[in-house]
């Protein structure tokens, strides 16, 4: 269902939640619903589940009312500000992947946000992120600024399981470093790391069962898209660098091959007396 006009209006929000009173919604799924003004949905004072994901959306001060907010995904739309969301206080998880988010900097109005725990920026299984995402020192600026955060684009970054996390960024720093060394284009591919807990259903899954499960599905997935991709490039960088060897083995056969030099000899005459 699509809104009128781009614009959340109250009839729109009963509809679709099926509840006569705002303040009584406590799940709202409006992805893909053509929204580009956020409209009365302060209103639903109630609301602990918000899914604006695929929408035209590009200002999030309506949402400053939301405090009972947990969860809200904002991915696929046209944000470049998040002005509107310092006052979700009890906001703990945030998916803002596909959107126009220029700069670390812009994340200064999630600081005070002390129940965040995961935010994801970037979902490369699903080719999205943020112009943010480019800038080399992007995940230890973030982890720097919000010291709350867990996880980070699906990786574990503190706590139990964020090992893998440093491992890999150390892994990056020796591969780009020996690429620069041996003047060898070695692409870098980043595997979606997931949290330790990835197998273990969440308390909120056991309670609301099949949203749970289809959450641990979409994860599923967006590894095993991860790892799909990784090992076709994997593949094509191996055919590339078996390709360049030939040449040069080609050459060292060469030069290590004996060079016979043939003399001619030439016959002497006799003279008898």
């Amino acid at each position: 269902m699509t809104v009128e006009d781009g614009k959340i209006t109250k009839s729109f929000l009963k509809i679709t939640s099926g509840e006569f009173d705002l303040e009584s919604i406590h799940t709202l799924m409006l992805h893909e619903a053509g929204i580009s003004d956020l409209g009365c949905i302060s209103e639903c004072t109630s609301l602990e589940r918000v899914d604006l994901s695929k929408n035209d959306i590009t200002k999030l001060h309506k949402l400053a009312g939301l405090a009972s907010v947990q969860s809200l995904n904002l991915s696929t739309n046209r944000i470049s500000s998040l002005d509107g969301l310092q006052s979700l206080e009890n906001l703990r998880s945030l998916n803002l992947a596909g959107n126009l988010i220029g700069s670390v900097d812009c994340l200064q109005c999630l600081r005070n946000l002390e129940h965040l725990k995961e935010l994801r920026l970037k979902n490369d299984a699903q080719g999205l992120s943020n112009p943010a995402c480019m800038h080399p020192s992007y995940a230890k600026d973030v982890i720097r600024m919000l010291p709350s955060l867990l996880i980070l684009d699906g990786q574990r970054v503190r706590g139990q399981g964020s090992e893998l996390f440093y491992i890999c960024q150390e892994m990056d720093k020796e591969l780009e470093s020996f690429s620069e060394d041996r003047d060898i284009d070695i692409p870098l591919v980043s595997i979606e790391r997931q949290p330790s807990d990835f197998w273990r259903l969440p308390n909120s899954a056991r309670s609301s069962g099949v949203q749970g499960v289809n959450k641990a599905e979409e994860q599923l997935k967006d590894l095993l898209t991860s790892c799909q991709h990784l090992s076709e490039r994997a593949a094509e960088r191996l055919r590339e660098l078996q390709e360049e060897s030939k040449p040069a083995l080609h050459k060292n056969i060469e030069e290590s091959e004996p060079v016979l030099q043939v003399g001619s000899c030439e016959g002497s005459e006799l003279h008898a007396d």
